[in-house]
């Protein structure tokens, strides 16, 4: 290959990988989103724009050594809500490796176009592990019951999702490092205005869809879904295929898969799209995207990805707690009561591939 071609196609995977954060985020925010029908032009949250003239003089990527954890034990258990803050609180040595990076995608409940308060209805993590060539996307529970401090440092419980609004996003991420033991590297939040827009960009999204979905959808919004294992969706039906949650017995579940499966597909149909058209995506998306990375830092992002072949590694799907590690609450408020040391082992070792967390061997939870 000339060194032409392999300057191209450097640049090539280094704008789709920014566009890969960029989509990660735009998917997420259809959960409560209301008022669909009705969207507007947004108005742009940041003003930043990238550089994109990269050069493809790089040399492979190396890996570097991870640390070594002490073992964190679970402790004793008295009762759910005594349990939950124990382990939130105990200071055991949050996990980390450096060559993983972990990007809390936040998709919020609120129909102002310029503000990002609200319920964060969906939250996704994506993982991308540069040693075992994977990248993991977890969904986080909206109503997972959590133990939630005040930066003054007070403490509540209430669901994981409410913490973003009480007390802004790095709160939030507190909350997720210290129930689930992972370190949250970076974020990324969207408004709703964006979702329709991005999908009818790219010509559609092709997803598989079930006839009792498709039969939900068409009656509750007044489309033509055709069931299949690979239906092409608009914006609008895109949108609606990740709002449903109550087409399904478990709710909530069914919808992060689906998001799930949106999001992979949009992964999928980027890869083939030319590097022309991904430079305009980006200048059409990231204005909307409101994310804790500077614009150096998505550049220094995408170039590990060039030279680690992030493209081709392994996709996984998760959802925190599942169903070893959750249980329903139906009480005056419906919530998961969530086993955190379970969740956050299983989490660990689905991410690092490994974990320092210890669990007692008579469990009574």
């Amino acid at each position: 290959m000339s060194e032409k071609k392999k300057r191209k196609k450097g640049k090539k995977i280094v704008l789709a990988i920014i566009c890969f954060i960029l989509v990660a985020c735009i998917v997420l925010f259809a959960v409560g989103f209301n008022y669909w029908k009705n969207l507007q032009e947004a108005e742009p949250i940041v003003e930043d724009t990238l550089v994109y003239d990269f050069d493809d003089e790089t040399i492979p990527e190396k890996l570097e050594d991870a640390k070594e954890f002490e073992l964190m034990y679970e402790g004793d258990f008295t009762d759910f809500k005594t349990g939950i803050k124990d382990w939130a609180t105990n200071g055991g040595e949050i996990m980390y490796d450096p060559n993983v990076i972990n990007v809390l995608c936040i998709g919020v409940d609120t129909r102002n176009q310029n503000t990002v308060s609200g319920l964060t209805d969906s939250m996704i993590i994506v993982s991308v592990n540069r040693e075992l060539g994977q990248i993991t996307m977890t969904s986080i529970m909206r109503d997972s019951y959590a133990y939630l401090e005040s930066p003054s440092g007070t403490g509540s419980f209430n669901k994981i999702n409410s913490a973003f609004p009480f007390y802004g996003v790095e709160n939030l991420i507190n909350t997720i490092e210290t129930h689930f033991k992972i370190r949250i590297d970076g974020y990324a939040t969207i408004n709703f205005a964006l979702f329709k827009a991005a999908i009818d960009k790219l010509g559609g999204v092709n997803v598989p869809v079930q006839q009792y979905e498709a039969d939900y959808i068409n009656r509750c919004y007044g489309f033509d879904i055709k069931a299949s294992d690979w239906t092409l969706l608009n914006g609008d039906e895109a949108l609606a295929y990740c709002r449903s949650r109550n087409c399904d017995s478990d709710g909530d579940v069914s919808r992060t898969r689906r998001q799930r499966t949106l999001l992979t597909n949009l992964l999928y149909k980027f890869s083939s799209v030319e590097t022309s058209e991904i430079k305009g995506y980006i200048e059409t998306f990231l204005p909307y995207v409101k994310t804790s990375y500077s614009e150096a830092e998505l550049v220094s992002l995408a170039t590990k990805a060039v030279v680690g072949d992030w493209m081709h590694f392994q996709t996984e799907q998760y959802v925190v707690p599942d169903e070893a590690s959750r249980k329903a609450h139906s009480g005056d408020v419906w919530y998961w009561e969530v086993d955190y040391p379970l969740a956050a082992q299983t989490l660990q070792n689905k991410i690092y591939g490994k974990t320092n967390i210890v669990l007692n061997e008579n469990r009574n939870r």
